[in-house]
């Protein structure tokens, strides 16, 4: 006797069939995504260590000193806090800031301090002659900060730790950041920033 139509074990097998393939494109497209978003997270890490290394490297080459020393000094310290490099630099810069492009007085440091909001490295930005002021966390992840200083001053070229003047600006300014044990920075901000500094010496 012939018959059309399925039976009921053709059906169950037919479903089988069907849910194992569903299941299968719904893990590729689940592996997919997670994928796509882990690529948006790195992409997004490039495009911001991008950022701060060209706001750094603008702030450092507009550093500037006043006529007759009445500019803040240009200063850079050398520190350490445990194993890690804890070094400061403030300066005065005609580079375009967020506060606008009047000369803005820059703090950059390790922000260690559980009360603030910011962690890791920071500005803090003021304005040189005026009211207006704010923080910027640049990078959350940084736990070392290590600045060093271009001189030719004593003939010959030669990298400094520290440099503290209000008329004498370095040649050149070298920041090397740091991540804490067992974390890491984005690839562009692991690598030093080295800028030329226009008028130093």
């Amino acid at each position: 006797m012939n018959r059309s139509g399925m039976t009921l074990l053709e059906l169950v097998v037919a479903l089988t069939v069907t849910g194992a393939a569903l299941a299968a494109g719904y893990g590729a497209f689940a592996t997919m995504v997670d994928q796509r978003h882990r690529m948006t997270a790195a992409t997004d890490d490039v495009a911001r260590a991008a950022s701060v290394r060209r706001m750094l490297g603008d702030w450092l080459s507009a550093a500037r000193v006043g006529p007759a020393g009445d500019a803040p000094e240009f200063r850079g310290l050398d520190g350490v806090a445990g194993a890690d490099a804890d070094d400061e630099l403030t300066f005065v810069t005609d580079a375009v800031t967020p506060l606008g492009d009047a000369a803005t007085i820059v703090r950059l440091f390790l922000d260690r301090d559980p009360v603030t909001p910011e962690t890791g490295l920071t500005a803090v930005l003021a304005e040189w002659r005026g009211t207006a002021a704010t923080r910027i966390e640049l990078e959350p992840r940084a736990a070392g900060l290590d600045v060093r200083y271009l001189s030719s001053l004593l003939g010959g070229d030669r990298w400094l730790p520290s440099w503290i003047s209000r008329s004498v600006l370095p040649r050149g300014v070298e920041v090397h950041l740091t991540s804490a044990a067992g974390d890491t920075l984005p690839p562009l901000l692991g690598l030093p920033l080295t800028v030329a500094v226009s008028g130093g010496r």
